[in-house]
């Protein structure tokens, strides 16, 4: 969003990003959070349970809420008012409640966006019902966060936006060659913290001795990475990669991306127009995501590791395949959602209110 704020207004509109509650608000509460997300991902199900549970009682949910992070939102009233931007955008669920409270009790006079990121669906952690104005990316999150008491009036649907290196990727031959790979067919198998389905090492390898060139980027887990490369009978064509700075580079010069149905990085390898195989989701969003994969032939879920090697080979096996789904990417239009945000975002910081008619397409 602030690429794109920044790009259309011709440099001049500064957008800022910055992860408030580490830079200004409870550090503690932030780390506390963050530990706990990543440690609840090895949970599944324990991450399902507990959307589940916030959104039986989303005004138990929202006062639970607004008592944690008074604070933090007296805070965010005195920085922002100091700050003096044109317009706020807040992007999760907490900075929903915090810059409401900050505007309803704290006096916070510039305009509020709440930009909701799970592309399909809402859950209760967002359904601030006071927020000024809410921005979805589908009808899905939409009716979900007015089922959960937001009031349809101020939610917009204004689609996703994706950076702009992943919407002008290199060509597959062009990736290749930058990135030192032979041109053959490539498997990108996306590991990150959570690995695959248990068991990464032997899932990478059996990929790799199938005859595909396969690419392991494992970000930060480092353990990872040192267990697929000491792997004495590795295949000679199973490269591993950790944290790279370049992913949609990674991603252009595959045929086929593996890996969890996390929202954004589904949708940066959705723009640059490449087929999914998704091996695992946690919460509710990201099953939400796999059916938008499924449902518009865009890639498959597998269930079982062992299934995955098979319908790697089907699409090695079946160019036309791959070639058809290709030509399906453009008309999720990425291009124009991120612009037609951008456009709204805009608009809003100059006027304080939503375009007349806004320039935007959702994903369905």
């Amino acid at each position: 969003m602030a690429e794109s704020v920044e790009e259309l207004s011709g440099g001049q509109v500064h957008a800022r990003v910055s992860d408030v509650m580490a830079e200004f608000g409870p550090q503690r509460l932030d780390a506390r959070h963050k530990r706990g997300w990543r440690l609840m991902l090895r949970y599944p199900l324990l991450v399902r349970s507990a959307q589940r549970l916030i959104d039986a009682a989303p005004a138990i949910t929202a006062s639970t809420q607004r008592v944690m992070l008074d604070g933090f939102a007296r805070r965010l009233a005195t920085v922002l008012g100091e700050l003096a931007p044109d317009l706020v955008v807040g992007n999760h669920g907490w900075l929903a409640t915090a810059l409401t409270l900050a505007q309803r009790r704290h006096g916070l006079q510039m305009p509020v966006l709440t930009y909701v990121t799970e592309p399909l669906d809402a859950n209760a952690l967002w359904a601030e019902p006071r927020a000024e104005r809410v921005l979805v990316a589908s009808a899905g999150a939409r009716n979900d966060l007015v089922r959960l008491g937001v009031p349809a009036t101020v939610v917009d649907v204004v689609g996703y936006p994706v950076q702009r290196r992943f919407r002008r990727a290199p060509t597959r031959q062009q990736a290749r060659q930058e990135l030192g790979l032979e041109d053959r067919f490539t498997c990108l198998v996306s590991l990150g913290a959570e690995g695959l389905a248990g068991r990464p090492a032997q899932v990478a390898r059996s990929l790799a001795a199938d005859g595909a060139q396969v690419v392991v980027i494992t970000g930060r887990n480092r353990e990872l990475a040192d267990t697929l490369r000491s792997m004495t009978d590795s295949p000679p064509h199973l490269l591993v990669r950790e944290y790279v700075e370049d992913m949609e580079r990674y991603v252009a010069a595959a045929d086929v991306v593996v890996g969890k149905a996390g929202p954004a990085s589904v949708m940066e390898t959705l723009a640059v127009g490449r087929p999914l195989i998704l091996t695992a989701y946690a919460g509710i969003n990201e099953r939400r995501v796999a059916e938008f994969v499924e449902g518009h032939a865009l890639g498959t879920l597998v269930r079982r590791p062992e299934e995955l090697a098979a319908a790697v080979r089907r699409l090695q096996d079946a160019p036309e395949t791959r070639h058809a789904t290709e030509e399906r990417f453009d008309a999720l239009g990425f291009d124009r959602m991120s612009d037609g945000i951008g456009h709204y975002l805009l608009h809003y910081a100059a006027s304080g209110r939503p375009p007349a008619e806004p320039d935007v397409v959702a994903l369905t």
